[in-house]
């Protein structure tokens, strides 16, 4: 029975890896998630997690933290993120992937890696949404970029379950009316890729990131935070 930790930036993000936790769970694995912000940019830090906690019980995983960095600010703090994990036990690390969607996604993506580089164990990354070859406010869900990814196909009514699971993050409805329709329509498969930091020297992929088009948050800002952050790891 193996130990997986999930590590995610925000309340809803588990949506992300819905599949690969019920995968786990049906395996007999031991599952705990843990978010590094608080969520609150907009609403409450105390909703979201109940909405997320909802969401969770549903798919089996009751082992679960919350952290306090703001929304928004998780690149910022990458080093007191990585702190947060000191005590974490993993045979298997899985978070969101390095793919431009949102800037404390990229950052909790680097975190994880550290994390799981420093304990010696495999991270696996997963896509939730980026702005790959599209403009304006335009996205893409789901979407993998580059290659080295692992396709598992799901049950179509497994895909199904897990884009209704939005229906639950009903602080967040404006959002997630904009991503379930993509999430109903998306192949029925689960994309999984080993991690690697080397990508994070370079942007997710070419032309503006949908963090720097939809959030006002610049590449040339995060680039910077995310090198001295894996310097400074690399030298732990």
């Amino acid at each position: 029975m193996a130990r997986i930790l999930f590590v995610l930036a925000h309340q809803d993000d588990e949506i992300a890896v819905a599949s690969r936790i019920r995968f786990h769970v049906a395996r007999g694995d031991t599952l705990r998630c843990v978010y590094l912000t608080n969520g609150a940019s907009r609403v409450h830090a105390a909703v979201r997690n109940v909405e997320s906690l909802t969401v969770l019980e549903r798919l089996g995983v009751r082992d679960v933290a919350f952290h306090d960095i703001d929304d928004g600010a998780l690149p910022e703090r990458m080093p007191a993120a990585l702190r947060l994990l000191e005590r974490e036990e993993a045979d298997e690390v899985v978070t969101l992937a390095y793919e431009g969607g949102h800037q404390d996604h990229d950052a909790a993506h680097l975190v994880a890696a550290v994390f799981a580089k420093q304990r010696g164990v495999p991270c696996r990354e997963m896509p939730l949404y980026n702005g790959d070859g599209t403009v304006g406010p335009l996205f893409r869900v789901m979407h993998p970029i580059g290659d080295g990814w692992t396709s598992r196909r799901i049950a179509k009514r497994e895909k199904l379950a897990n884009a209704l699971l939005c229906r639950f993050y009903r602080s967040q409805r404006m959002t997630w009316l904009g991503l379930m329709p993509l999430l109903l329509v998306a192949p029925a498969r689960e994309l999984t890729r080993d991690a690697d930091l080397a990508r994070a020297s370079s942007r997710p992929h070419p032309g503006r990131l949908f963090y720097e088009r939809r959030f006002r948050y610049p590449y040339d800002r995060f680039a910077p935070l995310a090198q001295s952050f894996l310097r400074e790891a690399a030298r732990d």
